[in-house]
This record gives C-alpha cells, sequence and structure tokens, in this order.
C-alpha cells in the first residue's frame, strides 16, 4: 500500500475521525472505502455510457438530412 499525503481543514478531520470512531472503523479505512465506491461508480458511468453509445450505432436509425423546426417540434 502507499501513503498519501493531504491537507484537510482541522475542524473537519476531527468530525472525520469521531464519525469513523463511531462507526467502529478508522479514517484511513473510511477514506480507502470512499475511494473504491467513488472509483466504482465512474467506472459503472463508462460502462452505461458505452453500452448506449454502441446501442445507438447499432440501432440502424438514420435521421436523414432533414431537420425540424422549432414550430414543427412543439407543434400540438
Amino acid at each position: 500500500m502507499t501513503n498519501v499525503t493531504f491537507s484537510i481543514d482541522e475542524e473537519d478531520l476531527k468530525q472525520a475521525r469521531m464519525l469513523a470512531l463511531q462507526q467502529g472503523t478508522s479514517l484511513n479505512a473510511l477514506i480507502r472505502e470512499y475511494l473504491k465506491s467513488y472509483i466504482g461508480r465512474n467506472q459503472r458511468y463508462q460502462q452505461v455510457t458505452e453500452r448506449i453509445l454502441k446501442q445507438a450505432e447499432q440501432s440502424g436509425f438514420d435521421s436523414g438530412k432533414r431537420r425540424c423546426t422549432r414550430a414543427e417540434i412543439y407543434e400540438r
């Protein structure tokens, strides 16, 4: 494991340590878990985006060259 140094407001650090203690864990463990979750969310977002783009390409839909006017879009 690699050690990392970062700056944090002293009051925020105190509160985070107290919350970690109340949850029966350490601040290090909380930060590691948060980073894993953050990375996972980003990976899931990329996977979903890639899947949507792939489906759009495979759909075969072609709008052609014609573009709707604003009035046509909102026509009731």
